[in-house]
């Protein structure tokens, strides 16, 4: 053990020799160095086998040489520009990944059914000018895949929920926030195909 007094003296504290038995127990000798580092670069290896970064993979459309086109976007609602807003996310979201070449009209080799199950959004807090600062949205959706020649459904998404307070001035770009991300979880459901 050491004390404050022992810095005075110009002496250094000294180790307890437990403390040096444990740190030579995990010292790998210069011979065996090369052995040492191959052993940790194949466990590293192996541990990330399966695992990819990238656009590069399968998805449940195939290669990203097929094409795709919506087939609709099913939501009635007050609000006429929420279909637009979810194709064009869509659109933007399957060509950066990949996916499939987008078509908007003309045939295709699937078709994609958008059903917007719940959309919404709070305002929960107002500022002194009467303008909304906090906002609280929920959308829903689901994806169904159609093969373009025979109309046969060939995968479904199951619901996609997303739910996000924001502070905006303006609802819209709330939703467009929203819209966004559950737009980038169908992406990503389309892209795990296990």
């Amino acid at each position: 053990m050491w004390s404050p007094t022992d810095f005075r003296g110009g002496t250094r504290p000294r180790r307890s020799r437990s403390r040096q038995a444990t740190r030579a127990g995990i010292r790998c000798p210069a011979s065996l160095m090369p052995l040492c580092f191959s052993f940790f670069f194949s466990v590293m290896l192996a541990a990330c086998a399966g695992y990819q970064l990238g656009n590069e993979g399968s998805s449940v459309l195939g290669d990203g040489k097929k094409t795709l086109k919506i087939k609709g976007v099913d939501f009635p609602t007050l609000q006429p520009w929420l279909p637009y807003a979810i194709r064009s996310r869509l659109r933007d979201e399957v060509n950066a990944r990949r996916l499939a070449r987008w078509v908007d009209n003309g045939s295709a080799d699937y078709e994609m059914q958008i059903n917007v199950l719940f959309f919404t959004t709070r305002q929960w807090i107002r500022s002194e000018l009467d303008t909304s600062l906090l906002y609280d949205s929920d959308l829903t959706i689901e994806a169904i895949i159609y093969d373009g020649s025979t109309n046969k459904e060939i995968w479904r998404s199951g619901k996609l929920s997303y739910a996000e307070q924001l502070e905006k001035s303006e609802d819209r770009a709330v939703a467009e926030d929203i819209i966004t991300q559950t737009v980038r979880m169908l992406a990503d459901r389309m892209r795990n195909t296990f």
